[in-house]
């Protein structure tokens, strides 16, 4: 029997879930937010360090600064050359 395909994979594809944790940080909504960077982290090497960027910032926002630090240093493991991760690195561990 032929299984039958769901149309999921158009969901759960990495940039929509990327794009999904965008929109729900933008509107404030920061939980979901996280859970959807760290999902689009763990599906897609490519996005990966953008994605841990960007839920580190959640973290160090909300008072979670060490573990936003460990976040932030995944992030450049995955892309030495972002910028951004590199500054808030930086930024979040001048601050201990």
């Amino acid at each position: 029997m032929k299984t039958l395909g769901r149309g999921l994979n158009v969901f759960f594809n990495s940039d929509n879930l990327f794009k999904k944790a965008l929109e729900l940080d933008e509107k404030g909504n920061i939980f979901y937010a996280f859970h959807y960077y760290m999902k689009a982290a763990e599906s897609n090497e490519e996005i990966k360090s953008k994605a841990l960027n960007n839920a580190a910032v959640i973290l160090a926002e909300n008072g979670f600064e060490k573990e936003a630090i460990e976040l932030l240093k995944k992030s450049l493991e995955a892309n030495p050359d972002n910028k951004e991760a590199k500054e808030n690195l930086e930024y979040l561990e001048g601050m201990f």
